[in-house]
């Protein structure tokens, strides 16, 4: 099952994600970003950084709610972060209540449990170094980055955890524990103990102030209210860059150690690459994927207030006359965990093959491979090589599609027949093409930046950058310039300018002026034809008339005869 992943429909294809990914478990598939669970470490940077906020990760907040409705003991374990996150932070604590919960607790009481185990494991063991076990993302990047520091993680439970467990032994363990905090990875590390039934939800601070919004509690109108139970300073200072060692500092010093913080993705990843290659010992490194540690979790609203004013407001917050609360560890292995090799292989690409992937983004040569990251990738090479896995597109190269794009948009501007003008808000001319160079006698490099009026008519255009209204296939006569267009004129409103296409129709409008005076000479041609067959067929009839009238006055003369001749005979 996915616990997060992107949102398709609100991915824009922008690569933001991949460029902020340090271990690039970002894959992108039919333009579309895509997380694979396998390589990703949870720290939600990508989410954090998304434009389009296209996150989709896996809520408990229907299954809290279902629960409340089913009256279930309700129990929040609150990370101790939200002391400085949130400005009325005792207000909170109201706020939960009145979306159901019973009790409230601080995760800061589990990191002290967590401390006293380190503790203990460090005076019982002889380690070449400790790496701290608390953010499951530093957890996740050594068992499949880095398998080689499994021995120095410590084989201890996080806060989360072991507070979840003296909650359920406390209420029972039928009661529904949520843990409420800045971290996305938490959904990670509690997936499989959800499974056991350690811990029964996450809620993050940013859905927190979602479904109070949703139920129109506003915080600052709330009476203050104190937790169930609270922790002391040794455990609220978790949150905060070197906060695990400053409680523990005593033990680490006492055992030959010296202790180190670090935090944020790559100081994590040099340090571990140097523990790797290098023979460093006695360290214990306080090690968080988060910058500035937890207070700079993901998980929060983005107009929560900056890191520092965090920062600032956790310390001055600590209950640091506060006696560390009472708990019981009877069975410290039920505070164990193993951690497992999960090391990622990729497969290599051959010079050859790399060679044929850069070529299939453009690149020829050497001089060809900006390496200018734009993709995700910190060098061409690197980008060839996820191409070759799978993870990536050879059309992730914006240099080369941005190149490959203006080529194509040159060809058109260059070879179309049609005239094209770009002209401004101003009614300047901004581009011309060879086209309208050659129709109107001008030179673009001397043209541009000059009014439009200067070379011809400007009322249209004028009228479309007035009403906004294009103006299609208008039949338009330059007779200066023995033309006749077809004129269109389109508003772009994004650029602020008018593009104009004319569609010279001079040789037609010759040809169908030729076809027109062939049809009317041929039709003069015909007329006289006509009229002079009329005046044939005129003559004709006429003799025709007078040789009928001739022949019959001889037949008459000649009947006259014959009867003159009968009555002789009689």
């Amino acid at each position: 099952m996915k616990i997060m992943d992107f949102s398709p429909a609100n991915c824009k294809n922008c690569y933001k994600c991949v460029r902020n990914c340090h271990v690039k478990a970002i894959q992108i598939v039919n333009d579309q970003a895509q997380i694979k669970e396998d390589f990703c470490i949870g720290c939600g940077k990508c989410f954090v950084v998304c434009p389009q906020n296209a996150r989709n990760i896996k809520s408990d907040l229907d299954n809290i709610k279902m629960s409340i409705d089913n009256n279930k003991k309700m129990i929040v374990s609150i990370a101790p972060s939200y002391r400085g996150i949130y400005k009325n932070h005792k207000k909170l604590i109201t706020a939960l209540r009145s979306l159901g919960f019973d009790v409230i607790e601080e995760t800061a009481i589990g990191a002290e449990i967590v401390s006293d185990l380190y503790k203990d494991y460090i005076e019982n063991h002889n380690n070449k170094n400790y790496i701290t076990s608390c953010c499951p993302s530093v957890n996740l990047l050594i068992q499949r980055y880095y398998p080689a520091l499994l021995p120095s993680l410590l084989p201890i439970v996080s806060p989360m955890i072991a507070h979840s467990i003296q909650l359920k032994k406390k209420y029972g363990q039928d009661c529904f524990i949520t843990f409420v905090g800045p971290c996305i990875s938490k959904r990670c590390e509690a997936f499989g103990y959800q499974e056991t039934g350690a811990i029964d939800a996450i809620l993050s601070f940013e859905e927190l102030d979602t479904w109070l919004n949703e139920r129109n509690i506003n915080i600052k109108d709330l009476e203050e209210s104190q937790l169930d139970s609270s922790a002391s300073a040794y455990g609220q200072r978790y949150p905060l860059e070197g906060g695990i060692s400053k409680g523990i500092i005593n033990t680490i010093e006492a055992n030959g150690f010296r202790s180190i913080s670090v935090n944020g993705i790559e100081d994590c990843k040099n340090l571990f690459k140097t523990l790797t290659e290098d023979n460093l010992e006695n360290l214990f490194i306080e090690a968080n994927i988060c910058t500035n540690g937890c207070i700079g979790g993901p998980a929060v609203s983005k107009n929560n207030e900056n890191i520092h004013i965090r920062q600032l407001q956790l310390d001055q917050r600590l209950n640091v006359h506060n006696e560390k609360p009472s708990y019981e560890i009877n069975n410290t292995s039920v505070y164990n965990r193993s951690f497992s090799n999960n090391y990622i292989t990729k497969n290599k690409a051959t010079d050859k093959q790399i060679k044929e992937i850069l070529k299939s983004m453009g690149k020829m040569t050497v001089e060809d491979e900006l390496n200018c990251g734009a993709c995700g990738y910190n060098t061409c090479v690197d980008k060839a090589q996820a191409v070759f896995e799978g993870m990536s597109q050879p059309e992730m190269c914006l240099p080369y599609m941005r190149s490959k794009a203006e080529k194509l948009s040159n060809i058109i501007f260059e070879n179309t027949p049609n005239i094209i003008f770009l002209v401004d808000n101003n009614l300047n001319i901004v581009d011309i093409n060879p086209a309208a160079e050659k129709a109107f006698l001008m030179h673009s490099k001397q043209c541009k930046g000059t009014p439009l009026s200067k070379y011809i008519d400007d009322s249209d255009f004028s009228h479309v950058l007035d009403t906004k209204e294009n103006i299609i296939n208008k039949r338009v006569i330059y007779k200066n310039y023995s033309l006749v267009v077809n004129q269109t004129l389109l508003y772009l409103p994004k650029q602020e300018l008018i593009m104009a296409i004319f569609y010279d129709v001079t040789n037609v409008e010759k040809k169908n002026a030729e076809l027109i005076s062939l049809k009317k000479n041929t039709l003069e041609i015909a007329d006289k034809v006509i009229e002079k067959q009329m005046r044939v067929a005129q003559e004709i009839a006429s003799l025709l008339g007078e040789t009928t009238a001739e022949t019959k006055i001889t037949l008459m003369k000649l009947q006259q005869i014959v009867l003159g001749e009968e009555g002789v005979i009689k």
